[in-house]
């Protein structure tokens, strides 16, 4: 294509579509020139001026090179699968899928046709994830021993609503990162709760897990929609990590900028730019593997079936048998 811009389309037109469009806007080689799907589509393109396309349509449309699959995780495959078919390049919301056979399917016809299909495993893209996941492998802070991750706030009710709880709209970012620092674990075990609804009116869903690895490392994740922590430490979004050498430390609220609306976490909308620059100037244009892969999205729907069936065994499970 020369220096011709590469040409952007978006199926699925909710709140994170606003973070992708920002991200267009802001890379110089991408133009955005369609959307498709939801009820607010047809104000969401008369305000950002590109046209709507059915859901269909704008897999095989000739307005776009890109499609980038936003809708509800149900409907990925459907659209991923007709877009790669028609010769675009996918980047694909997390989560990918939780039927590995779908995202195995993807990977399959990526493969076949010379496409690229990115995962939006979003935080790795992040200088800070991103070394983390350099380091820890590579002995960066001696044998790694211990890894904390939690995301935790309080969910309104009427963003609740919206979602479907923390296991599933959540949990597939803490469990990438788990793979991206510590590979693939040998057992893991979780617990849930929920509250009494006259104390928490939705419940405050939360979810833990406790994931063991070859050579001794132990992972703990918390995800959580119980509680704001407003504490000199906040669980919002961290990550820390310990090795017999050192240790990392990450919070997306170690950056934050006040906002007519409150205070923004600057990270949140910085992971999205990143991980558009890099699946455009560096996957598709450049050839390069995505920091978190296609097959890394397997796993991730591999994991997060083996924490349901935890959840609803009360028991640990051998992650080296089949989920």
């Amino acid at each position: 294509m020369g220096n011709e811009k590469l040409r952007i389309g978006l199926v699925g037109c909710g709140r994170v579509a606003e973070n992708h469009v920002t991200a267009i806007r802001r890379l110089p080689s991408v133009e955005f020139t369609a959307a498709a799907g939801g009820r607010k589509a047809e104000e969401f393109g008369k305000r950002h001026g590109v046209p709507i396309l059915d859901n269909t349509e704008i897999c095989r449309s000739e307005l776009v090179d890109v499609v980038l699959v936003l809708t509800p995780h149900s409907t990925h495959h459907s659209y991923t699968m007709q877009a790669l078919e028609a010769g675009k390049h996918v980047l694909v919301e997390k989560p990918v899928s939780f039927q590995p056979e779908e995202t195995q399917d993807m990977r399959r016809v990526a493969e076949e046709r010379g496409l690229v299909c990115m995962p939006g495993h979003s935080y790795l893209y992040l200088p800070e994830l991103s070394r983390m996941a350099r380091e820890i492998p590579a002995g960066g802070i001696g044998i790694p021993t211990y890894l904390y991750l939690a995301e935790t706030y309080y969910m309104p009710p009427a963003l609740f609503s919206k979602y479907e709880g923390p296991e599933i709209d959540v949990l597939c970012h803490q469990l990438y990162l788990t793979l991206a620092f510590l590979g693939k674990p040998q057992k893991l075990y979780a617990v849930s709760s929920v509250f009494p609804k006259e104390v928490l009116e939705t419940g405050g869903p939360q979810v833990a897990i406790t994931l063991t690895y070859q050579g001794g490392a132990i992972a703990q994740v918390l995800v959580s929609w119980a509680a704001e922590d407003e504490t000199s430490t906040p669980l919002t979004f961290m990550v820390k990590a310990l090795g017999s050498k050192g240790g990392m430390y990450f919070s997306r609220r170690d950056c934050i900028r006040q906002e007519p609306w409150g205070w923004e976490q600057m990270m949140y909308q910085e992971s999205f730019d990143r991980q558009l620059e890099y699946f455009v100037c560096r996957c598709i244009q450049k050839g390069e593997r995505p920091l978190s892969t296609i097959e890394d999205a397997i796993w991730v729907s591999k994991l997060h079936s083996m924490v349901l069936r935890s959840l609803r065994e009360e028991m640990p499970v051998n992650c080296e048998e089949k989920p």
